[in-house]
């Protein structure tokens, strides 16, 4: 489930459309004349450059870990060829850090390669790769709301295409040193009104001691009787700290019973 904070969502997809303007995701990207790695190289192009694609070819550059194909484009009037490995799929500023995907394709599960600049003037940047729930995503920023050593909060949402697919999202945090690094998957299905699922982090102020905390909750609803239209519901809530490093307690989405003693 969004918060509200997440209204500015930048979707991803493998894809890229002709005339349409893309950011660099490599670095030092040799724009060459020709389809290939032996060709005239017609100028340097550093991450974050934009280009806009001309069109799709049939050749295509392929190494130990992938294969993409070959794009004719044009950079500032100069017109080459770059290998789609080297593009982003999308581009998002934040501050003075500039975020830039590529969605890697998997037989089990699709991963999302992410670099953050953080420095527009050397091009230094951090990077990292996360496995996604499903391949329908959209990134989206939230405030850092005051957690220690935290610059920003990134969400990797996901959008279920059918009943019952899991949707949800993957919670990132950026930390003043640039790393990024994930603290949650969250769940959300919808099965027709016959299953629901929902769990959701809610950033707010301990009362007592006027800390950060993080709330977490998870609720399900399952139809025990079509007939009688009855459902029973579950629902947990629990609080977490983040002490600059990691969620403190370790956390957890499973249900717990009271232990009692006799």
């Amino acid at each position: 489930m969004l918060s509200q904070a997440q209204n500015d969502t930048t979707y991803l997809y493998h894809k890229y459309d002709i005339d349409k303007t893309y950011s660099l995701f490599g670095d030092n990207v040799k724009l060459r004349a020709e389809p290939n790695t032996t060709s005239e190289v017609v100028t340097l192009l550093r991450i974050g450059d934009e280009v806009k694609i001309i069109k799709k070819t049939y050749f295509f550059l392929e190494d130990a870990t992938s294969k993409t194909a070959w794009y004719e484009v044009d950079f500032q009037g100069e017109k080459g060829f770059i290998a789609g490995k080297f593009i982003a799929n999308g581009h998002k500023k934040s501050g003075n850090q500039h975020f830039y995907f590529r969605k890697i394709p998997d037989e089990e599960n699709d991963q999302v390669h992410i670099r953050i600049v953080y420095n527009t003037t050397t091009k230094a940047y951090t990077e990292t790769t996360q496995k996604l729930m499903n391949e329908s995503i959209g990134i989206s920023f939230e405030a850092h709301h005051d957690l220690k050593n935290i610059l920003q909060i990134v969400i990797i949402n996901y959008f279920g295409d059918s009943c019952g697919e899991e949707g949800g999202n993957t919670v990132l945090f950026l930390k003043e040193n640039y790393e990024l690094v994930k603290v949650a998957d969250l769940s959300e299905i919808g099965d027709g009104g016959i299953y629901g699922l929902s769990e959701t982090f809610t950033y707010k102020i301990d009362e007592e001691n006027g800390q950060p905390i993080i709330l977490f909750t998870k609720e399900e609803e399952e139809q025990v009787d079509e007939e009688k239209r009855w459902f029973e519901t579950k629902k947990i809530t629990r609080i977490y700290e983040w002490n600059g490093t990691k969620l403190v307690p370790e956390f957890s989405k499973e249900f717990k019973k009271r232990e009692t003693s006799n």
